[in-house]
């Protein structure tokens, strides 16, 4: 048997909270007063009247949802935190390596970055087995969870993610800002700091970007580009 979730929106005044109980039933979805001809173009909706309310009502089979949601899950993790603790990426790296920048002594900087937050993975758990002897005489781990209880901890693991999102993006702004702040202070452009390019006629008629220098974060480097920058504003002038 192939466990169906259902979620009925009135098409009222009303909002729908991603933090509402989870509840997991043994019975059939509620059935329309009546069917209407209408149409979402949403697979698996429908739309019809119950208690003179005009309700769209979805479904959707377990495993189809719950995998969507690990697949979320995992793409929000690795936009945060990366692969693993060893090859760190995403939000995470890009602020590590602008608070190594910004400490940098030829920047103005202490020579010691800001301490990192703890790297972690979030969604990894340690759940409690219980072991017992199968007919073969081998001891198995086993552990139990109500599918209402999983539904509401990969609901409230999202939050947790999109919150860590939304806060490392800001650190990771407010560093960008000072480390532009600190080059202005010691004579350079962060513009020169930036990888530059252009798209040009790529194959099929595509449009490709074509690098011309790479981003930097050498200083040595960012006073050539100083002087090329100066020397091509005087020529012009």
């Amino acid at each position: 048997m192939r466990l169906i979730l259902f979620v009925g929106l009135a098409v009222a005044l009303t909002h729908c909270s991603s933090k509402k109980d989870v509840t997991v039933s043994q019975e059939e979805a509620p059935k329309f007063d009546k069917t209407l001809n209408s149409s979402t173009n949403q697979r698996g909706e429908k739309i019809g009247v119950r208690d003179d309310k005009v309700t769209v009502q979805k479904t959707v089979y377990l495993e189809e949802d719950l995998k969507k949601a690990q697949d979320e899950i995992e793409d929000l993790e690795n936009r945060v935190y990366g692969q693993s603790k060893t090859y760190p990426g995403g939000i995470y790296l890009g602020l590590k390596t602008c608070r190594a920048r910004l400490a940098d002594p030829r920047l103005g900087g202490s020579g010691v970055p800001e301490p990192m937050e703890k790297w972690e993975k979030v969604s990894e758990k340690n759940p409690d087995f219980n072991y017992h002897v199968d007919r073969d005489n081998n001891v198995v781990a086993f552990s139990e969870e109500e599918l209402a209880t999983r539904i509401s901890n990969i609901r409230k693991l999202k939050r947790v993610l999109n919150d860590n999102y939304d806060n490392f993006q800001t650190k990771l702004d407010n560093c960008q800002q000072q480390l532009d702040t600190a080059m202005v202070k010691m004579g350079f452009n962060p513009e020169d700091a930036r990888a530059q390019g252009e798209w040009v006629e790529g194959p099929n008629g595509y449009k490709v970007w074509q690098m011309r220098r790479p981003s930097t974060t050498d200083p040595e480097e960012l006073m050539k580009r100083k002087a090329e920058r100066e020397k091509a504003k005087s020529n012009v002038e």
